[in-house]
């Protein structure tokens, strides 16, 4: 049977773990935070600020939580929408490792074992332990949204605002043995610099194959 997994931000994150990957020793992000955190006006409440620097080309910043529910071993497929609050415009100045508007992506992930962020032997990056993509792609487990920039806000000097960002482009996975899997929601950064965003919430549609 078909299902919706809805997740609401503003009421709390109670279960949910931070994290931040694709990095080396030398490039590893700093000023990363995250925690539950009133929202600036004119978006306000309360919202799951993540933020990290990227201090290469590429860093993958994540928050994942398991969910339970399903039928144990069985197949299923699921796809997101994702909302968020950012002051982060589309068309503005192009500088070092892009704009934070078009070079940070929102990704939307599903897996049956736990992600956790593994040092690779043939490049010593840090990754996680799934295919989520590589910035503008996406992976077998995780798909794109969109990118993280808000069409018609001033590149100076933004307001938050909230957006949404969804695929129709469904994940395959299998629920582990006692029916439980992941999901994963984050930012697959080019901007080299520092990105803060606040999630809201998200909604993923289950269904079995």
């Amino acid at each position: 049977m078909a299902s919706t997994i809805t997740i609401d931000f503003t009421k709390g994150i109670d279960g949910w773990v931070a994290g931040v990957a694709d990095y080396t020793d030398d490039s590893e992000p700093t000023e990363t935070g995250a925690g539950w955190s009133k929202i600036p006006l004119p978006v306000g409440g309360m919202g799951y600020y993540v933020a990290s620097r990227n201090n290469s080309d590429d860093v993958f910043t994540f928050i994942k939580r398991q969910f339970t529910g399903l039928v144990p071993n069985a197949k299923y497929t699921v796809t997101f929408e994702m909302t968020y609050a950012t002051d982060a415009a589309v068309g503005c100045f192009m500088g070092v490792g892009g704009a934070r508007g078009e070079n940070v992506y929102m990704v939307a992930a599903a897996t049956d074992a736990e992600p956790k962020v593994v040092k690779q032997t043939t490049d010593n990056r840090y990754r996680l332990n799934f295919d989520h993509g590589d910035q503008a792609v996406s992976g077998k487990q995780g798909k794109v949204l969109g990118v993280q920039g808000v069409e018609g806000l001033e590149c100076e000097v933004a307001p938050m605002t909230k957006a949404t960002r969804k695929s129709d482009e469904a994940i395959s996975f299998t629920a582990d043995k006692d029916g439980k899997f992941w999901i994963v929601l984050g930012t697959d950064s080019a901007f080299e610099g520092t990105n803060a965003l606040y999630y809201l919430g998200a909604v993923a549609k289950v269904k079995p194959q």
